[in-house]
């Protein structure tokens, strides 16, 4: 059976996707994956050894030029998958723009949520079969019960993405952490404070640090922790998803905020504490024994409330939202340390008070 998936973005959707294509490859050794993707993802999607082909679509570019070259790129494209027929198609994302592509494919069966279940209701109407799901549960396990819902099994217990046989090379170093200080919004951010007193905190422990940064406000605020911890370290340059992967799979612990790459590490099994404030983690946070989602001891009325930016504070404030800087570094390193067995099988540092 050849098998169309459809799950274009964003970054830890990705990732919350690997579970159930590993679920459906061992029920059905025989089946044969192929994945549109945004392009961007096309390098991640292409890490799970059940995936054929990585197919990917640049729809954002698309959408957003709306001129001739974008209308030509889409429609070459367009050919190009068409040129495939398959058995069936799944929509895992469950949004109008993703249920529009699967009726691009040539396939018997289009599959998908049902009205109650999308996440954009209206993407039901374009499937030829849809597929009850409950919203309560995390994305994870929602599309693992699609997943079971289409091809007919029950999702075994245990969880597994599926990835780490293409970091198997790297070798785990018990004294490193990395610390993933950026994210999309500004209210995600925890304060370069806050960075700096859990560096000095590991570094007093005995561990050694690299600061994962993206842009230039990052490198900026991984230089300011390195100011005050002249032993900690950060890349010369933007690295690539695989090599920020194989750093994540080194090291002995994971810090980062609610983002693609804590998500990541989670996925890769590294013991990972990510910080939320405004967002909650219930539903799309890190699953796993060896994960934290941790908040502040005692969240605000207003959390979590979704927005990028926070009424309390000024208009185009570019500060620290309260419930992020309401999670304080000595927390965080507690919580770590939970997760952070050394190979004795004992905490490797002393709790803080």
């Amino acid at each position: 059976m050849k098998i169309l998936l459809i799950k274009m973005s964003s970054m830890g959707d990705i990732f919350h996707t690997f579970p159930a294509i590993t679920d459906l490859k061992e029920k059905y050794p025989e089946v044969v994956i192929d994945w549109v993707v945004e392009e961007g993802f096309a390098e991640i999607a292409a890490w799970h050894p059940a995936i054929r082909r990585v197919i990917p679509i640049d729809l954002r570019r698309w959408m957003k030029q709306k001129n001739w070259s974008s209308w030509s790129a889409f429609r070459q494209w367009r050919k190009a998958l068409k040129s495939e027929h398959y058995d069936c198609v799944i929509d895992a994302q469950g949004l109008l723009k993703s249920a529009l592509v699967t009726r691009f494919a040539s396939a018997d069966t289009l599959h998908g949520y049902d009205k109650k279940s999308a996440r954009e209701s209206i993407s039901s109407r374009f499937y030829s079969h849809t597929h009850a799901v409950s919203k309560e549960q995390h994305a994870v396990e929602r599309t693992r019960q699609l997943f079971a819902s289409i091809f007919s099994y029950t999702p075994p217990p245990a969880l597994n993405f599926g990835i780490n046989q293409n970091f198997a090379r790297v070798q785990k170093d018990s004294r490193k952490l990395v610390f993933i200080i950026g994210t999309s919004w500004t209210t995600k951010l925890w304060s370069t404070a806050h960075w700096q007193t859990l560096a000095k905190i590991a570094v007093e422990q005995g561990y050694n640090l690299e600061i994962i940064w993206g842009s230039e406000s990052e490198r900026i605020i991984a230089d300011q922790i390195m100011a005050v911890c002249p032993t900690a370290n950060r890349p010369q340059q933007r690295l690539s998803i695989t090599t920020i992967a194989e750093k994540l799979v080194e090291a002995a612990g994971v810090i980062g905020l609610d983002t693609g790459f804590s998500h990541l590490a989670g996925a890769l099994e590294t013991p990972t504490i990510a910080l939320y404030g405004p967002t909650s983690p219930i539903k799309v946070g890190l699953i796993g024994a060896h994960t934290c989602n941790l908040q502040m001891e005692n969240p605000l009325d207003c959390i979590p409330c979704h927005k990028r930016s926070c009424r309390l504070l000024p208009e185009h404030s570019s500060e620290t939202p309260p419930c992020m800087t309401g999670i304080l570094a000595v927390q965080v390193w507690n919580n770590l340390q939970q997760k952070l067995p050394d190979a004795s099988g004992t905490d490797p540092s002393p709790r803080l008070s």
